[in-house]
């Protein structure tokens, strides 16, 4: 597989702005593909599973998918940001965040399922959940990171196939447990479809790894600095995916805990179809960190490309999901109102559209290494969703978890768009003040 893949690669072609293009559309690709079989997947649960079953499940899920996305997008985007700058120093870099994933998954992944059987009712006590929600975090991490790995190695083009066949295998597997053991099928699915992939993929990206097949052996970060490099971007990157991403994911729970299991599954059923959205944008802006780490002089032409491109994917896509969703929902299961699930959506995918600035902004402040303003936005609007949501929530429903999902991403790209403006208006500032100053020519 990986020989086919790769025949049209050469190793000059790796990184770049004529790659970055090409593998901004594998992306999307792959994440267009996702949501295929993920609208699929959440089709099949809506179908077969009643809402207040399928509220605490997606509620579960939400746990799994929080911890475990924050420590793959965090140690990931650490990697696409370092591994295609550190030449020789890429296999050890690549086997510190392999360890450093594993230990955070298995810690961070146990102590969540414990507060989970804690603090929500609906599972309080039931220590199997716990164990459902460790394993979970661990597989989902691993796939996570395994699909920025591929990237970050100039890979990009393996992503299609491995989410086409995840897809696929979470989508059987849901029938087969929805049938048998009827007990947390839908994260039971995602785990173990997850978990697959990565123990077919991993050996082969270790070999591409330690061979340098098809990559740099010479960059910008030396090896003697590749690794002290890592960990003050992970460090970073793993708190700003957790202000961001991760409380993104949590909504499900959030709703869930504060609206009830019904509506829980409304949110959790939309939010899971419409942040396949949020995915096309994020996967082209992690193309863009990788490519404008290794060619920053090129990194404003590609971010305008990655933002129009995807914001013309996003923008169909919504307009899409519009139409299907909520008919499709009540069609699979009369309990989904129409009306009450056409608001979610449109509400989640004005969302989307709103946070696209943001990911491309933010990616280029990542390829160059600058994350203290990302984080200073996310943390400030984690505790605006937090604050919110309660209120929201217990007042609305499902649809005021979207509006608080909204108003998270809106006040996000305003704050990214107010400080590039600043740096811009003081970079003309400054250019006119030393134009204004008189040169004497060293007399």
């Amino acid at each position: 597989m990986s020989a086919e893949l790769d025949a049209e690669a050469g190793t000059a072609s790796r990184y770049g702005a004529q790659r970055v293009q090409r593998d901004a559309v594998l992306v999307a690709v792959a994440s267009i593909t996702n949501a295929a079989l993920g609208a699929v997947f959440w089709g099949f649960a809506a179908k077969y599973v009643t809402p207040s079953e399928l509220g605490v499940m997606t509620a579960v899920l939400a746990v799994i998918t929080a911890v475990g996305s924050v420590i793959a997008t965090g140690i990931g985007d650490a990697y696409t940001a370092v591994l295609p700058a550190v030449g020789r120093g890429r296999p050890a870099v690549y086997r510190r965040g392999l360890w450093l994933s594993s230990v955070l998954s298995l810690t961070v992944g146990g102590l969540s399922g414990l507060l989970t059987i804690c603090v929500l009712s609906e599972v309080r006590g039931e220590y199997a959940v716990a164990v459902i929600i460790t394993i979970g975090v661990f597989a989902l991490s691993a796939y996570g990171l395994q699909n920025a790995t591929l990237i970050a190695i100039g890979r990009a083009n393996w992503t299609p196939s491995a989410n086409m066949v995840v897809g696929v295998a979470k989508i059987v597997l849901l029938v087969v447990f929805s049938f048998t053991i009827a007990w947390q099928s839908v994260p039971l699915a995602v785990g173990v479809a997850s978990l697959g992939m990565v123990v077919i993929l991993r050996p082969m990206i270790r070999r591409i790894v330690d061979d340098a097949d098809g990559l740099p052996t010479h960059g910008s970060i030396s090896e003697s600095t590749a690794m002290s490099e890592f960990h003050r971007v992970v460090t970073r990157t793993i708190a700003l995916s957790g202000l961001n991403l991760g409380v993104l994911t949590l909504a499900p729970f959030l709703v869930t805990m504060f609206a009830g299991p019904d509506e829980g599954a409304r949110f959790a059923l939309v939010f899971s179809i419409v942040a396949t959205l949020d995915f096309i944008g994020a996967s082209m802006a992690v193309s863009l960190v990788v490519h404008a780490s290794s060619e920053p002089e090129s990194a404003a032409a590609m971010a305008k490309k990655i933002l129009i491109r995807a914001g013309a994917v996003t923008g169909l896509g919504a307009v899409g999901l519009a139409v299907v969703v909520p008919q499709a929902l009540h069609l699979l299961n009369p309990a989904y109102g129409t009306a009450e699930t056409l608001a979610v959506v449109i509400v989640l995918c004005a969302g989307s559209i709103m946070r696209l600035p943001y990911l491309v902004w933010a990616a280029l402040q990542q390829s160059r290494r600058r994350l203290r303003a990302p984080l200073v936005f996310s943390g400030a609007t984690a505790i605006l969703l937090f604050a919110m949501m309660p209120g929201f929530c217990e007042s609305l429903g499902a649809v005021g978890g979207a509006w608080v999902i909204l108003i998270h991403q809106v006040v996000l790209t305003i704050a990214a768009g107010t400080l590039v403006l600043v740096t811009r208006l003081r970079g003309k500032s400054h250019s006119q003040h030393e134009e204004l100053v008189p040169r004497h020519n060293g007399k």
